[in-house]
Protein backbone atom coordinates (compact mmCIF):
# COMPACT_ATOMS: atom_id res chain seq x y z
CA UNK A 1 0.00 0.00 0.00
CA UNK A 2 1.25 3.48 -0.83
CA UNK A 3 2.36 5.20 2.38
CA UNK A 4 1.04 8.49 1.06
CA UNK A 5 -2.45 7.21 1.93
CA UNK A 6 -1.58 7.55 5.61
CA UNK A 7 -0.88 11.27 5.45
CA UNK A 8 -4.45 12.06 6.58
CA UNK A 9 -3.81 10.30 9.88
CA UNK A 10 -1.48 13.05 11.06
CA UNK A 11 1.35 12.10 13.41
CA UNK A 12 0.66 8.37 13.14
CA UNK A 13 0.94 8.62 9.37
CA UNK A 14 4.23 10.49 9.60
CA UNK A 15 5.58 7.91 12.03
CA UNK A 16 4.67 5.11 9.66
CA UNK A 17 6.41 6.88 6.80
CA UNK A 18 9.54 7.23 8.90
CA UNK A 19 9.48 3.54 9.81
CA UNK A 20 9.04 2.47 6.18
CA UNK A 21 11.81 4.83 5.05
CA UNK A 22 14.11 3.43 7.76
CA UNK A 23 13.43 -0.17 6.69
CA UNK A 24 13.98 0.73 3.04
CA UNK A 25 17.31 2.39 3.80
CA UNK A 26 18.39 -0.55 5.93
CA UNK A 27 17.59 -3.00 3.14
CA UNK A 28 19.41 -0.74 0.70
CA UNK A 29 22.50 -0.76 2.94
CA UNK A 30 22.33 -4.57 3.13
CA UNK A 31 22.23 -4.78 -0.66
CA UNK A 32 25.19 -2.41 -0.97
CA UNK A 33 27.22 -4.52 1.48
CA UNK A 34 26.21 -7.68 -0.38
CA UNK A 35 27.36 -6.26 -3.71
CA UNK A 36 30.62 -5.02 -2.16
CA UNK A 37 31.24 -8.44 -0.59
CA UNK A 38 30.43 -10.18 -3.88
CA UNK A 39 32.95 -8.05 -5.78
CA UNK A 40 35.61 -8.61 -3.11
CA UNK A 41 35.08 -12.38 -2.87
CA UNK A 42 34.89 -13.03 -6.60
CA UNK A 43 38.00 -10.91 -7.18
CA UNK A 44 39.90 -12.68 -4.41
CA UNK A 45 38.95 -16.08 -5.81
CA UNK A 46 39.92 -15.06 -9.33
CA UNK A 47 43.26 -13.51 -8.35
CA UNK A 48 44.61 -16.23 -6.04
CA UNK A 49 45.32 -18.83 -8.79
CA UNK A 50 48.64 -18.10 -10.57
CA UNK A 51 48.17 -15.77 -13.52
CA UNK A 52 49.75 -12.98 -15.50
CA UNK A 53 49.36 -10.27 -12.84
CA UNK A 54 49.99 -12.36 -9.71
CA UNK A 55 53.20 -13.89 -11.08
CA UNK A 56 54.43 -10.47 -12.18
CA UNK A 57 53.84 -9.13 -8.65
CA UNK A 58 55.74 -12.07 -7.15
CA UNK A 59 58.61 -11.62 -9.60
CA UNK A 60 58.76 -7.88 -8.87
CA UNK A 61 58.85 -8.59 -5.14
CA UNK A 62 61.82 -10.92 -5.60
CA UNK A 63 63.82 -8.71 -7.91
CA UNK A 64 62.86 -5.16 -6.91
CA UNK A 65 61.51 -5.33 -3.38
CA UNK A 66 58.22 -5.36 -1.53
CA UNK A 67 57.37 -1.68 -2.09
CA UNK A 68 57.68 -2.09 -5.86
CA UNK A 69 55.46 -5.18 -5.75
CA UNK A 70 52.81 -3.29 -3.78
CA UNK A 71 52.92 -0.52 -6.39
CA UNK A 72 52.35 -3.06 -9.19
CA UNK A 73 49.47 -4.55 -7.21
CA UNK A 74 47.93 -1.12 -6.69
CA UNK A 75 48.16 -0.35 -10.42
CA UNK A 76 46.54 -3.66 -11.33
CA UNK A 77 43.74 -3.13 -8.80
CA UNK A 78 43.17 0.38 -10.17
CA UNK A 79 42.81 -0.91 -13.73
CA UNK A 80 40.54 -3.76 -12.65
CA UNK A 81 38.14 -1.21 -11.15
CA UNK A 82 37.38 0.05 -14.66
CA UNK A 83 37.32 -3.47 -16.12
CA UNK A 84 34.61 -4.39 -13.62
CA UNK A 85 32.60 -1.27 -14.51
CA UNK A 86 32.79 -2.14 -18.21
CA UNK A 87 31.78 -5.72 -17.47
CA UNK A 88 28.65 -4.57 -15.65
CA UNK A 89 27.59 -2.44 -18.62
CA UNK A 90 28.22 -5.07 -21.30
CA UNK A 91 27.43 -8.28 -19.37
CA UNK A 92 24.11 -8.87 -21.14
CA UNK A 93 25.67 -8.56 -24.60
CA UNK A 94 28.56 -10.84 -23.71
CA UNK A 95 26.32 -13.58 -22.34
CA UNK A 96 24.25 -13.51 -25.54
CA UNK A 97 27.43 -13.90 -27.67
CA UNK A 98 29.33 -16.95 -26.30
CA UNK A 99 31.86 -16.82 -29.14
CA UNK A 100 33.22 -13.60 -27.65
CA UNK A 101 34.77 -15.56 -24.79
CA UNK A 102 36.67 -17.76 -27.21
CA UNK A 103 37.97 -14.62 -28.90
CA UNK A 104 39.44 -13.42 -25.61
CA UNK A 105 41.00 -16.84 -25.05
CA UNK A 106 42.60 -16.85 -28.50
CA UNK A 107 43.98 -13.38 -27.82
CA UNK A 108 45.32 -14.32 -24.37
CA UNK A 109 47.02 -17.56 -25.45
CA UNK A 110 49.90 -15.98 -27.46
CA UNK A 111 50.51 -13.53 -24.59
CA UNK A 112 51.19 -16.46 -22.24
CA UNK A 113 53.43 -18.21 -24.78
CA UNK A 114 55.45 -15.10 -25.61
CA UNK A 115 56.00 -14.26 -21.93
CA UNK A 116 56.95 -17.85 -21.13
CA UNK A 117 59.49 -18.09 -23.96
CA UNK A 118 60.93 -14.67 -23.13
CA UNK A 119 61.40 -15.46 -19.44
CA UNK A 120 62.88 -18.89 -20.16
CA UNK A 121 65.37 -18.00 -22.88
CA UNK A 122 65.90 -14.25 -23.12
CA UNK A 123 65.28 -12.53 -19.78
CA UNK A 124 68.34 -12.08 -17.61
CA UNK A 125 67.86 -12.68 -13.92
CA UNK A 126 69.68 -9.96 -11.98
CA UNK A 127 72.17 -10.99 -9.32
CA UNK A 128 70.63 -10.76 -5.89
CA UNK A 129 72.01 -8.10 -3.59
CA UNK A 130 71.54 -7.56 0.09
CA UNK A 131 70.51 -3.97 -0.60
CA UNK A 132 67.83 -3.50 -3.25
CA UNK A 133 67.77 -0.17 -5.03
CA UNK A 134 64.21 1.12 -4.79
CA UNK A 135 62.79 1.66 -8.27
CA UNK A 136 60.35 4.38 -9.22
CA UNK A 137 57.05 3.45 -7.61
CA UNK A 138 55.12 5.47 -10.18
CA UNK A 139 56.70 3.38 -12.95
CA UNK A 140 55.77 0.19 -11.10
CA UNK A 141 52.20 1.47 -10.70
CA UNK A 142 51.97 2.11 -14.45
CA UNK A 143 53.43 -1.35 -15.03
CA UNK A 144 50.60 -2.85 -12.97
CA UNK A 145 48.00 -0.90 -14.94
CA UNK A 146 49.49 -2.02 -18.27
CA UNK A 147 49.68 -5.68 -17.27
CA UNK A 148 46.10 -5.61 -16.02
CA UNK A 149 44.92 -4.12 -19.31
CA UNK A 150 46.61 -6.99 -21.20
CA UNK A 151 45.18 -9.58 -18.82
CA UNK A 152 42.49 -10.46 -21.36
CA UNK A 153 41.14 -13.46 -19.46
CA UNK A 154 39.89 -11.15 -16.69
CA UNK A 155 37.36 -9.55 -19.04
CA UNK A 156 35.20 -12.64 -19.74
CA UNK A 157 35.55 -13.62 -16.07
CA UNK A 158 33.77 -10.47 -14.96
CA UNK A 159 31.22 -10.67 -17.76
CA UNK A 160 30.17 -14.14 -16.62
CA UNK A 161 29.94 -13.33 -12.92
CA UNK A 162 28.13 -10.03 -13.43
CA UNK A 163 25.55 -11.93 -15.45
CA UNK A 164 25.33 -14.59 -12.74
CA UNK A 165 24.70 -11.99 -10.03
CA UNK A 166 21.85 -10.57 -12.10
CA UNK A 167 20.29 -13.97 -12.75
CA UNK A 168 20.45 -14.90 -9.06
CA UNK A 169 18.82 -11.63 -8.02
CA UNK A 170 21.85 -10.26 -6.16
CA UNK A 171 22.17 -7.24 -8.40
CA UNK A 172 20.49 -3.87 -8.71
CA UNK A 173 21.05 -1.57 -11.65
CA UNK A 174 22.44 1.88 -10.95
CA UNK A 175 25.68 3.81 -11.05
CA UNK A 176 26.13 3.66 -7.27
CA UNK A 177 25.87 -0.14 -7.19
CA UNK A 178 28.25 -0.47 -10.12
CA UNK A 179 30.85 1.68 -8.34
CA UNK A 180 30.38 -0.29 -5.11
CA UNK A 181 30.89 -3.57 -6.94
CA UNK A 182 33.98 -2.26 -8.74
CA UNK A 183 35.40 -1.04 -5.41
CA UNK A 184 34.99 -4.53 -3.95
CA UNK A 185 36.73 -5.96 -7.01
CA UNK A 186 39.70 -3.60 -6.57
CA UNK A 187 40.02 -4.42 -2.86
CA UNK A 188 39.91 -8.16 -3.51
CA UNK A 189 42.52 -7.88 -6.24
CA UNK A 190 44.83 -5.80 -4.06
CA UNK A 191 44.59 -8.23 -1.12
CA UNK A 192 45.26 -11.29 -3.32
CA UNK A 193 48.20 -9.66 -5.07
CA UNK A 194 49.54 -8.57 -1.69
CA UNK A 195 49.79 -12.26 -0.81
CA UNK A 196 51.91 -12.83 -3.91
CA UNK A 197 54.15 -9.91 -2.94
CA UNK A 198 54.64 -11.53 0.47
CA UNK A 199 55.27 -14.90 -1.20
CA UNK A 200 58.04 -13.37 -3.28
CA UNK A 201 59.75 -12.08 -0.15
CA UNK A 202 59.37 -15.47 1.52
CA UNK A 203 61.10 -17.11 -1.45
CA UNK A 204 63.83 -14.48 -1.36
CA UNK A 205 64.55 -15.10 2.33
CA UNK A 206 64.47 -18.89 2.22
CA UNK A 207 66.22 -19.70 -1.03
CA UNK A 208 68.47 -17.35 -2.94
CA UNK A 209 68.90 -20.04 -5.62
CA UNK A 210 65.15 -20.12 -6.34
CA UNK A 211 65.11 -16.32 -6.45
CA UNK A 212 67.90 -16.20 -9.03
CA UNK A 213 65.99 -18.63 -11.26
CA UNK A 214 62.62 -16.97 -10.67
CA UNK A 215 62.35 -15.99 -14.35
CA UNK A 216 62.59 -19.62 -15.45
CA UNK A 217 60.13 -20.87 -12.87
CA UNK A 218 57.57 -18.19 -13.78
CA UNK A 219 58.26 -18.73 -17.48
CA UNK A 220 57.36 -22.41 -17.14
CA UNK A 221 54.12 -21.46 -15.38
CA UNK A 222 53.22 -19.06 -18.18
CA UNK A 223 53.84 -21.77 -20.76
CA UNK A 224 51.62 -24.09 -18.73
CA UNK A 225 48.84 -21.50 -18.70
CA UNK A 226 49.18 -21.06 -22.46
CA UNK A 227 48.95 -24.82 -23.01
CA UNK A 228 45.91 -24.99 -20.72
CA UNK A 229 44.09 -22.26 -22.69
CA UNK A 230 45.03 -23.92 -26.00
CA UNK A 231 43.79 -27.30 -24.78
CA UNK A 232 40.49 -25.77 -23.72
CA UNK A 233 40.03 -24.16 -27.13
CA UNK A 234 40.65 -27.49 -28.86
CA UNK A 235 37.93 -29.28 -26.89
Amino acid sequence: MDICLFEKYGKSGKSLRLVVAFLYNRNSKKLEMLILAAGFTLSLMGSIPPGLISLTVSQTSIQRGLAAAWAVAAGAAFAEFFQACIAVVFADWFLSHPMAERGFQWAAMPVFFVLGIYLLFFAKAPALKKTIVLPSLSNQFRKGVLISVFNLLAVPYWFVYCGWLRVEGYWKDGTVYTLIFATGVSLGTFVALGLYAWLGQAILRRSSEVAVYANRVIGLIFLGLGIKVFWGLMQ
